[in-house]
């Protein structure tokens, strides 16, 4: 049936096998036609066509509303013009629709990656994690999921989590100059908050003894 992707143009494109249900005619014919409209509008995309490749995903869920990749590609055709209010809408669309089809396919590790990438979109970047996870489960050899685990590890400064998953992205792909980016900065995170958790321990420890010395000043003397 479906399905979904990376967001940098042109750098991934994975198709999902899943079989389509028995339709009637006219609407097999209807989700070939949205299919090939899905495909059109990501050239046009990769090739900075960025109107005419919203046409073809608006034209693409006409024909069918529960293409999630579809609804997912306008979110991201909306960001690049600048209207951000339909690129939400879109994208809550998308997880609408991603999560109809996971009811009915919990192991397909696509549309959970692709799942994770649309909740990346709006920001959320905890249930991002989440179906990354559930997406690095089932397809353990796939350097880009690893990595968009990584990112949104970083945004949520979780730099450990984020390092981890970098180096398993560059072990799959020693070549992915991203991924060595991301581990790198993943890594200066970690020692920002080691350095900060480091001065704050320090600061309470001198703040402890100033108060003990107080107290010791305050205190009475023996021969008083």
């Amino acid at each position: 049936m479906i399905l979904a992707i990376g967001c940098n143009r042109g750098q991934r494109s994975t198709n999902n096998s899943a079989g389509t249900p028995e339709v009637s005619n006219n609407l097999a014919g209807d989700q070939t036609q949205a299919r090939g409209l899905l495909d059109k509008g990501k050239e046009l995309y990769r090739n900075d066509q960025d109107t005419e490749a919203v046409q073809a995903f608006m034209e693409a869920i006409k024909l069918d509303p529960d293409l999630p990749e579809a609804h997912f590609r306008l979110a991201l055709g909306y960001e690049t013009l600048g209207k951000q209010e339909e690129a939400e809408k879109e994208y809550k669309k998308a997880v609408e629709t991603y999560k109809k089809y996971l009811a009915e396919n919990p192991d397909d590790a696509e549309a959970h990656y692709a799942l994770g990438q649309t909740y990346a979109g709006l920001s959320q970047y905890s249930e991002a994690i989440r179906e990354y996870r559930e997406a690095t489960k089932r397809k353990e050899d796939d350097p880009d999921m690893f990595y968009d685990l990584g990112v949104a590890h970083t945004k949520l400064a979780q730099y450990d989590a984020a390092a981890a998953a970098f180096s398993k992205s560059l072990e799959l792909d020693p070549d992915n100059y991203r991924a060595q980016d991301g581990l790198d900065e993943a890594k200066e995170g970690v020692k920002r908050i080691r350095a900060g958790r480091k001065h704050n321990e320090d600061m309470l420890k001198k703040q402890q003894k100033e108060e003990e010395l107080k107290k010791a000043g305050a205190s009475p003397s023996p021969e008083d």
